[in-house]
């Protein structure tokens, strides 16, 4: 991974759009002290935000590859949803289909207990670890007489709040101090050649580790930690021992996603840990108490980083930013709260891997809604998204960072987009072909990899969420600068708020759609499904609610007249304020061209979903892969796990797999008439072989509806003959859904236990 997170702010020019926090002569320790103080959420609290996203993706995956995977679906409760003979048909399908609901609902609310699981073990790591430090370090109470204790009372900023224990150890580890402990017992572990250093370096030091437990970011931070313990050593080390000891075709594609999951929670963990330094740093200096210049003094006594540091640094495992990177924030402390690549694409992969599982959930909680779930969870996710991204750029655009100008921001929103689609590829369901290689093809092995996909499909969908992420961007941006965003003051925080709800609205349907339609073209679903995406009223509202919000920054005053920037607490000067109203004035035309833009992806979008394209119909199909029914969350069983018919034509060349190929407009609705035996129709692995390489024409031509309810009919199976006896109530009216559902749902059944 060649993008370092490394959250040292760029050192170029000035920002663009002066700001209290940017225009010449401002004094850095008032910068420092309004940033500290600020309502607005700290850079620290944003990327632990992506952190968790992370490490709950990966915690949830596990769940499910040993608690339902691992348990072959759970089939006596799958097989106890079998109807008997003698109700209705209707209650048969009502009964069978509503029973496979509820199991797969219950396998999916297990995934929840990964997350849950991973924070119960990292809170028992963190206790463990408070008691074990000590331990370790050899460390001793320090005397109560020493010249430390002096030097740490000069330190509190509040002489009468809590007062941590200091601890001196006999172990030294390479640092001079350590924040740590609880939050009612915090305390401050020191080596013992701090005895050696100068008073004023001692109460800086004390400064920067009180800073720490007062932004409240020991305890989290460490939780981190753990939890990145826990997700190696519970789910990533088993699951590949598992692999490896049982290898399975899926194995090579999830042992390298794993890896690279637990590399970018390793990435993110120690971004947290520089940005944090960052924050800890301007606390101290924003102190009243602290002599002029003492920060950057105890920074600046540090030693150069060695070769080992230096190259630790480089790929991204420093825990320290350098000293230079740390004078440069304290000279300029509205650096610190720039928006970096690493960030942007942290977020988006994040994102990406945590839609994958969310939306398996949620379209359980509404198994014939699988557009509105997906919507749902792309409103979960925009508000995740929003979370992180948009209060960066929030925060950028307060203190005038030029990160929250038009060209840096865009190129930040196009990374976030590339993140959600490497996520969506680094998701352990996208690892290959679950249907195939598990024997089943329920809900929860949803087929998610575009690795075969046709290379025009996948730079369009690419294409798509980069262009989309970078218009996300220059819309907060342009909205964070119209609304006069700002570090301080009583509103400033309460419309950040008001943006974050917003943006998540925003966020709905596109990620809602781009997902589902990514699932469909990952299956090689048709050109009538991938419609049926934006054929229908939520594709449309959200739609509506896009174009709405893309217009708000023009509503917007632009500027108010005066001397200060509203809700900032420090003055500008007039010529400045003129300035930053023509800045303002000139982002305008943003919000327009992202309306245009967006119109001409929707209607673009909207065509091929139409119409297909030259590239939308794959060449061949696998006759053991299962087609997609519209509207419906589970897909069609896997025929290649028991006994099937060939085709009646000539198949191509085999595949990778050794499965041959059938052309599409060879591939016959119905075996030929001379086929259909009473022994052919008898066979249910050869009535499943026609529903799932039939396509849609068996269900929506009245002909092929009938002979199909009549293939259904001679089985000798419960779900199935109430199927037939619901098609051929009315073969020429419309389908009904819930025999078709039923149908699928039956085959996935027999094609994984037999039965």
């Amino acid at each position: 991974m060649t993008t370092t997170p490394d959250a040292t702010p760029d050192a170029g020019p000035p920002p663009t759009t002066p700001s209290p926090a940017t225009s010449p002569g401002a004094d850095p320790r008032a910068v420092a002290r309004s940033l500290v103080s600020s309502p607005l959420p700290l850079p620290t609290t944003t990327r632990l935000a992506l952190l968790v996203l992370v490490a709950g993706a990966g915690a949830s995956f596990g769940t499910w590859w040993w608690l339902v995977l691992g348990q072959d679906n759970w089939p006596a409760a799958q097989l106890a949803c079998l109807p008997a003979a003698g109700a209705s048909p209707d209650a048969v399908l009502a009964r069978f289909t509503g029973c496979v609901d509820h199991v797969r609902l219950a396998q999916a609310a297990v995934v929840l207990c990964g997350p849950l699981a991973l924070l119960v073990l990292a809170l028992l790591h963190r206790a463990a670890e408070v008691r074990l430090e000590l331990w370790w370090w050899k460390a001793k109470p320090a005397d109560e007489n020493s010249s430390l204790h002096d030097r740490l009372t000069a330190a509190l900023a509040d002489p009468d709040g809590p007062r941590p224990v200091l601890w001196v150890r006999g172990r030294r580890i390479g640092v001079q101090a350590r924040a740590s402990g609880t939050r009612r017992r915090p305390w401050i572990v020191a080596d013992f050649n701090v005895f050696n250093l100068p008073d004023q370096q001692i109460e800086s030091m004390f400064r920067h580790e009180l800073t720490h437990l007062r932004l409240r970011d020991v305890g989290r931070v460490r939780l981190a930690t753990a939890a990145w313990w826990v997700l190696l050593t519970a789910v990533v080390l088993p699951v590949g021992v598992a692999l490896l000891v049982k290898p399975a075709l899926l194995g090579t594609g999830l042992l390298v996603r794993m890896a690279v999951v637990l590399l970018t929670v390793r990435l993110t963990l120690y971004a947290v840990l520089r940005v944090r330094e960052y924050d800890a740093d301007l606390g101290a200096d924003a102190d009243p108490r602290a002599p002029q210049g003492a920060a950057a003094a105890h920074i600046g006594s540090d030693r150069p980083p060695d070769l080992r540091r230096r190259l630790r640094r480089a790929v991204g495992l420093a825990s320290h930013p350098t000293p230079a990177a740390r004078l440069d924030v304290l000279a300029d402390p509205a650096r610190s709260w720039g928006v970096s690549p690493f960030e942007s694409l942290a977020t988006g992969l994040a994102a990406g891997l945590l839609f994958t599982d969310l939306a398996l959930l949620v379209a359980a909680l509404m198994p014939t809604r699988t557009q509105l779930a997906y919507t749902v969870t792309g409103l979960l996710t925009g508000w995740l998204i929003a979370a992180v991204a948009t209060v960066a750029w929030w925060r950028a655009a307060a203190v005038g960072h030029r990160d929250a100008t038009g060209p840096r921001a865009a190129r930040a929103g196009a990374l976030l987009g590339l993140g959600l689609l490497a996520g969506s590829q680094l998701s352990g369901r996208a690892a290959g072909d679950w249907v195939r290689d598990t024997r089943t093809a329920d809900g929860l092995a949803t087929e998610l990899s575009l690795a075969g996909v046709p290379a025009a499909q996948v730079l369009a969908l690419a294409a798509a969420l980069v262009i989309g992420g970078a218009l996300f961007a220059l819309w907060t941006t342009s909205l964070a600068r119209a609304a006069q965003a700002a570090v301080s003051g009583p509103r400033s925080a309460a419309l950040c708020t008001a943006v974050l709800v917003l943006s998540g609205l925003l966020l709905a349907v596109p990620l809602g759609s781009w997902f589902l339609f990514a699932r469909l073209t990952a299956a090689r679903a048709e050109a009538d499904i991938r419609w049926s995406v934006v054929d229908s009223p939520w594709w449309v509202t959200g739609v509506a609610v896009s174009v709405v919000g893309a217009l708000i920054p023009l509503v917007r005053p632009a500027s108010r007249p005066g001397g200060r920037r509203r809700a900032t607490g420090t003055a500008v000067a007039p010529g400045q304020h003129r300035e930053a109203a023509v800045a303002v004035r000139r982002s305008r035309p943003v919000p327009v061209l992202a309306l245009v833009l967006s119109g001409v992806l929707v209607l673009a979008g909207a065509g091929w979903a139409a119409f297909g394209g030259p590239f939308a119909q794959p060449s061949a199909v696998q006759s053991s892969a299962p087609r997609s029914t519209p509207g419906a969350t589970p897909s069609a069983a896997a025929p290649g796990t028991g006994p099937s018919v060939a085709p009646t034509t000539a198949p191509g060349s085999p595949d990778a797999s050794g499965d041959p190929t059938v052309p599409l407009d060879q591939l016959p609705v119905l075996p030929p008439k001379a086929e259909q035996t009473k022994q052919f129709r008898s066979n249910p692995a050869n009535v499943c072989f026609v529903l799932t390489t039939g396509g849609t024409g068996i269900w929506t031509d009245p002909d092929n509806r009938r002979e199909t309810a009549e293939l259904l009919g001679g089985l000798d199976d419960t779900v199935l003959r109430a199927a037939s006896a619901v098609l051929l109530r009315d073969p020429t009216g419309p389908v009904d859904n819930e025999a078709v559902i039923a149908s699928y749902l039956r085959c996935d059944l027999y094609y994984r236990y037999h039965r």
